[in-house]
């Protein structure tokens, strides 16, 4: 989960759209892996880009859902932490596909798979093994953004 401080904020509430806010920064206090979306809005014959940081992979089936003409998500990338990844620090990587699935004790497993082939999980179980996930289902495959 992100949250903001409101010294952070730019400006007033719905000066930059209904609903919309500007912050110099978020943080968070959980390290767990959260997902970057390149989203690419299209209108009038014009595009531009902007960026989603959510958490979760609910939020991001959410957000894939609600995909249209003139929204559609051209890249998923992850950030995961040391304890994820087995690396020093966070990482930043593109995602190929995500699932999720339960392990023996009935608690949600997400599985990431990224392109340079690695597969990270969330599960904080000694000893866990990817193999013993049951009932799993994909959230995600880099198909349903990527034509190509």
């Amino acid at each position: 989960m992100f949250r903001t401080e409101d010294s952070d904020a730019i400006g007033v509430p719905g000066l930059f759209g209904e609903g919309l806010m500007h912050w110099q920064g978020v943080s968070r206090v959980l390290r767990s892996h959260w997902y970057h979306l390149t989203v690419r809005i299209s209108e009038q014959g014009r595009s531009t880009e902007f960026t989603r940081m959510i958490e979760g992979e609910r939020r991001l089936q959410q957000m894939l859902v609600q995909q249209n003409a003139g929204e559609v998500i051209v890249d998923v990338q992850v950030v995961t932490p040391p304890w994820m990844n087995n690396c020093d620090g966070w990482g930043m990587e593109r995602v190929v596909k995500v699932t999720v699935g339960d392990d023996n004790c009935d608690f949600e497993v997400s599985l990431i798979e990224v392109d340079s082939g690695a597969v990270y999980h969330n599960s904080h179980r000694p000893g866990f093994q990817i193999q013993s996930l049951q009932n799993c289902r994909p959230i995600f495959l880099e198909t349903m953004i990527r034509s190509a």
